[in-house]
């Protein structure tokens, strides 16, 4: 029951987070059908070498004087873009390429990133020392083999196996100053901004980039954020095209139907994601009707009001946050015994294998529709 309880502990960081910063069709759909029983869980992510779609890539050409440079689409809240000015060449690092083939999208330097605030962050090279203060920043890194640059994080990132070597300098709220200083790092990425003040007066290189809530396919656009920083775009490319090709499967796939059935996640004490959460966003994308539908991010339901909005789907943080309570079975997902654990704790954190759990939420409640 710990265990459990730990392994979704980020999924209990993330609300914790949002509660801190935020406080303050007529016609009958075409139903999705409901399976008498879920399927087997996700295998597990291997990261992919190769993309199912590969991106056409031209040969490089050396011009006279620099051409504008292609701008990269990132969401919003973190864009990038090439600095017009002359610059010298870097000579990617054998390490980054694979299969032997040289790096055709090498990236270009001075490179600006627009930040969360609005401010441009300018790398004249890729960070050799990362303190990535970030689960879903750390799994992406390591999965476009660039893992040797990190060399801090917190103390809830757990994946991959690797990062139990990396050191530990706070947790999800506190950061220990002192200690990322004597680690002499030459980027600090966080993703809110309450230590960006003490880092920055340290002289330190600060990156602030919003978590992303809104649209889980923007999670391929910071794959190719962390390829252009790290100087390996095509690890990088092939990771989010990989992405985003799974996520318009699974779309081709639903799209002859307009509405599945209604579900409920639990993470933890009925509290749960609404709109504007990643989770609620793959609602949206597998046609589900979110109960929490009039929630904006995240919000404790009461018994009563979980009984009262009845889902046929509960995904639950632990196999007894719900159903061993005798007041909950009449609930059509525990009457059905629908109540979903997931395998893993994929859908709590950003990064690459974020598509895994939206893929077993679909084969769970759509088995018939995976028949490969």
């Amino acid at each position: 029951m710990q265990k459990l309880r730990n392994k979704y502990l980020p999924i209990f960081t993330i609300i914790s987070i949002f509660i801190f910063f935020s406080f303050g069709c007529s016609n009958t759909p075409q139903e999705l059908p409901i399976p008498a029983a879920p399927a087997a869980p996700a295998k597990e992510l291997i990261y992919p070498k190769k993309s199912p779609v590969q991106p056409t890539t031209p040969a490089p050409a050396a011009p006279a004087a620099p051409a504008a440079p292609a701008k990269i689409a990132l969401p919003e809240t973190a864009n990038i873009k090439q600095d017009t000015h002359t610059h010298t060449q870097i000579t990617p690092n054998p390490k980054n390429i694979p299969s032997n083939k040289k790096n055709i999208r090498p990236s270009n330097f001075p490179l600006s990133i627009v930040d969360r605030e609005g401010n441009e962050v300018v790398f004249e090279g890729a960070p050799d020392r990362i303190v990535a203060f970030d689960a879903a920043a750390v799994e992406t890194i390591f999965a476009i083999g660039q893992g040797h640059r990190v060399i801090a994080t917190h103390d809830y990132v757990s994946y991959p196996p690797e990062v139990d070597s990396v050191a530990k300098v706070g947790d999800a709220f506190n950061m220990d100053i002192e200690a990322i200083v004597n680690l002499e790092p030459d980027l600090v990425y966080i993703f809110y901004p309450t230590f960006k003040e003490q880092l920055e007066n340290a002289g330190l290189k600060v990156l602030l980039i919003k978590t992303i809530d809104d649209d889980f396919q923007k999670t391929a656009d910071i794959f190719r954020m962390w390829g252009s920083i790290t100087d390996a775009t095509d690890e990088a490319e092939a990771l989010a095209t990989d992405f985003e090709y799974r996520v318009n499967s699974i779309k081709n796939m639903l799209s002859p139907f307009n509405a599945g059935p209604k579900v409920f996640q639990d993470v933890g004490g009925l509290w749960t994601p609404g709109n504007n959460t990643l989770v609620g966003n793959v609602f949206k994308t597998l046609k589900l009707q979110n109960v929490a539908h009039d929630v904006e991010g995240y919000a404790q339901f009461s018994p009563e009001m979980l009984i009262e909005r009845n889902p046929q789907y509960i995904i639950a943080s632990y196999s007894d946050s719900i159903s061993p309570d005798d007041k909950f079975k009449d609930i059509t997902a525990v009457r059905n015994g629908a109540v979903i654990i997931p395998s893993d704790d994929f859908l709590s954190i950003s990064g690459p294998r974020f598509i895994l759990g939206v893929e077993e939420l679909a084969k769970t409640i759509y088995p018939g529709l995976w028949k490969r």
